[in-house]
């Protein structure tokens, strides 16, 4: 049998204890420690793996919103386009529709234009012929006591403008003051000495000067008589009256040519 001593019992315990004492402090605790440490690591790259994840899935919940989101500013996008394409389109061709309009209006007042033009050019022509016409023809025609009776008008008219036209009478004086008092007579042929005689008469009543008369023989003036006296001319001839008729031909002519709607 053993012969175990109870001390040496004692001491082994005693030894066990010390030893376990030492390795619980010196491997176990820091072993346990470093495990807890590990333990609580894992964990926080746990949560963080997760906190990771979740960020990652919110990223992809948040990208797949932002492409639905995007797919829907294309579209809007492209609707817009599309109606502004055919905004700007409409108005192209409304643009070019008007400015078509415009040239034709253009080119057709510019044709009505010409056309006016012309008739205005042809009924010249044709109112000058008559009157060329008419002029040569009352030259060949016209007797002698039709010039006289056109010169005892205009001595009458002389006479007259005391009575009817004294502002004329005063401006034919005033246009004297400064010249030399000469009455430019013209004629379609010679005046007789009494003719001459009475229009010097006339003319220094009309005047209350002594003047002289300028005497011109014009045949073209077919009959009658026009004077100048100072600034004022006085027309009583075949030739006037004839350009007058000119005019209210023309004017006659005019109203004739335009178109009903004006």
């Amino acid at each position: 049998m053993l012969d175990l001593d109870l001390s040496t019992i004692i001491w082994e315990i005693l030894n066990f204890l010390v030893l376990t004492v030492i390795l619980y402090f010196l491997v176990f605790k820091p072993m346990t420690k470093r495990a807890e440490e590990r333990a609580i690591e894992k964990a926080a790259l746990r949560a963080e793996l997760q906190r990771d994840q979740m960020d990652a899935r919110q990223r992809l919940e948040e990208l797949d919103e932002r492409l639905i989101n995007l797919d829907e500013e294309i579209e809007k996008i492209t609707d817009q386009a599309y109606v502004n394409s055919q905004i700007q389109q409409k108005d192209l061709l409304e643009a070019t529709r008007e400015e078509a309009e415009s040239i034709m209006m253009e080119a057709v007042s510019e044709a009505r234009k010409e056309q006016e033009v012309d008739i205005k050019r042809l009924q010249n022509n044709l109112v000058d012929t008559v009157i060329s016409i008419s002029n040569a023809t009352l030259r060949q025609v016209t007797p002698a006591q039709v010039h006289d009776t056109l010169i005892e008008e205009m001595t009458r008219h002389i006479w007259n403008l005391g009575r009817t036209d004294m502002r004329m009478v005063q401006n034919i004086r005033e246009s004297l003051e400064e010249r030399i008092p000469t009455v430019d007579l013209e004629v379609p042929r010679e005046l007789t000495p009494e003719q001459q005689l009475k229009l010097l008469n006339t003319f220094n009543a009309l005047t209350d000067k002594e003047v002289e008369l300028e005497v011109a023989v014009r045949p073209e003036l077919v009959s009658g008589i026009r004077a100048r006296v100072g600034d004022i001319v006085l027309d009583n001839t075949i030739s006037a009256h004839l350009d007058s008729l000119r005019d209210e031909i023309g004017q006659k002519l005019e109203t004739l040519a335009k178109p009903d709607d004006e």
